[in-house]
């Protein structure tokens, strides 16, 4: 049985509870009405993992093949040493605020570094992508 869908056209707002357990996400529906859905943290963390893959299958679908990708321009990034860990913490952000921070293990910090210092020439080996 498929349960009932509210059709979102765009997300008009969006505020976190004062306790800081949930989010409300404002949407107006199709027919121009307002809606909204209040999701507590943990899910919201769930969505975020998954919507990246969500909108490779979207895009996917759009063009057969995969080829297709969401490209995000880079505004800005941080690196610092995590507490307490043999890693790194690298911090990319997009100029319209999104930003994710991923943990490296100092082989893969290094690895990382490597390529970058190399990527022209590694770009170069590779055939274009298209976005």
């Amino acid at each position: 049985m498929s349960e009932p869908a509210i059709k979102g056209e765009r997300l008009t707002t969006w505020t976190v509870a004062a306790e800081g357990e949930r989010v409300l996400l404002g949407f107006e529906d199709d027919a121009g009405q307002h809606c909204a859905i209040s999701l507590p943290i943990e899910v919201l963390s769930a969505l975020m993992m998954t919507i990246p893959r969500m909108l490779r299958e979207a895009l996917a679908a759009r063009l057969d093949g995969g080829a297709l990708r969401m490209i995000h321009p880079l505004g800005d990034w941080r690196v610092e040493r995590a507490m307490g860990a043999d890693a790194s913490l690298l911090s990319l952000a997009t100029p319209d605020g999104f930003e994710v921070t991923f943990a490296l293990a100092t082989p893969e910090a290094d690895r990382l570094g490597e390529m970058l210092r190399y990527s022209a020439e590694a770009a170069a080996m590779r055939p274009p992508v298209v976005n």
